[in-house]
């Protein structure tokens, strides 16, 4: 599994409304040959799939076993991140 990396960058996503929010962009976690992306805005954590369709990205939601699996590797990375540290 890739480890997550830290503060990649922003994201802007528009929700149906056609409205822009940015997120900052927490991790991007490889698990089970599927790419995933975790990105927060204030204590808001939201946890998406990413799809490679020719040149382009999209976004779909993740179930709740896979949400599960994610926040479990995600910790486990942090603190492998932490003890690397100390």
């Amino acid at each position: 599994m890739k480890q997550p990396e830290e503060n990649l960058e922003t994201i802007s996503i528009e929700d149906e409304a056609g409205n822009q929010q940015d997120y900052e962009v927490d991790a991007v976690i490889e698990m089970d040959n599927k790419e995933y992306i975790l990105y927060s805005s204030g204590n808001e954590l939201k946890m998406k799939r990413i799809l490679h369709e020719d040149d382009d990205e999209f976004l779909l939601d993740v179930s709740e076993e896979e949400m599960a699996k994610l926040i479990s590797a995600y910790d486990e990375a942090i603190a492998e991140e932490t003890k690397e540290v100390h």
